[in-house]
């Protein structure tokens, strides 16, 4: 598609109309029509859909001159308004998803003080996040699997989880998630193993 759109715009190049070269648009809203002129006044030629990418080749006032391929085969060039188109790189990066990265885990125990069961635990997961070079903020959930260690020797599988909310800049961010654990508050756990950890963001 977009070798067939170069080969046009050398044609249009060669014209004088093609004054933004290359300049590719992805389309945000459908069904959207396409008019002869710059205006609703003029008649409308063909609808340009969602996703669909299109051509600038220059603006004029709040409407945008484009060219595309049809998906009937027919060569379009009109005119759209421009509130409906957003640059390709842009929508591209409004659709990159929001990743989380569990890099390292260390988790610190305090007994009680009697020095029988273990109280609290501070389990710390350091976060690398990727997002939308645009995106503010994201929210990252965390969850760890341990084994609680009780006196009889059983080892009880549990489930503890922490959500965030971190900033970002420039599409990257890095942060620490702290879970506070109090292993024993139902039953005497002697120790607390991590057997895994993972962490997934969110958009917000």
């Amino acid at each position: 598609m977009r070798l067939i759109i170069r080969l046009i715009c050398a044609s249009l190049l060669l014209a004088g109309s093609c004054v933004h070269a290359l300049e590719y648009y992805t389309v945000i809203d459908e069904p959207i029509n396409v008019r002869t002129g710059p205006g609703t006044q003029n008649k409308a030629i063909a609808q340009a859909h969602k996703n669909e990418q299109v051509l600038l080749i220059k603006k004029e006032g709040d409407w945008a001159n484009i060219f595309f391929m049809h998906p009937d085969g027919r060569k379009i060039e009109g005119w759209m308004h421009a509130d409906f188109i957003k640059p390709d790189a842009a929508v591209r990066q409004e659709n990159t998803p929001v990743t989380a990265h569990a890099s390292y885990a260390h988790m610190e125990c305090q007994e009680n003080a009697e020095k029988e069961v273990i109280a609290t635990c501070l389990l710390d997961i350091d976060i690398s996040i990727a997002g939308p070079q645009d995106a503010e903020a994201v929210s990252v959930l965390c969850e760890s699997e341990m084994l609680y260690n009780v006196k009889d020797g059983e080892a009880l599988p549990v489930q503890e989880s922490g959500n965030i909310r971190t900033p970002l800049k420039h599409g990257e961010g890095a942060a620490r998630m702290q879970l506070v654990i109090f292993p024993s508050a139902k039953q005497p756990v002697s120790s607390v193993t991590v057997v895994d950890y993972r962490c997934v963001g969110h958009p917000v």
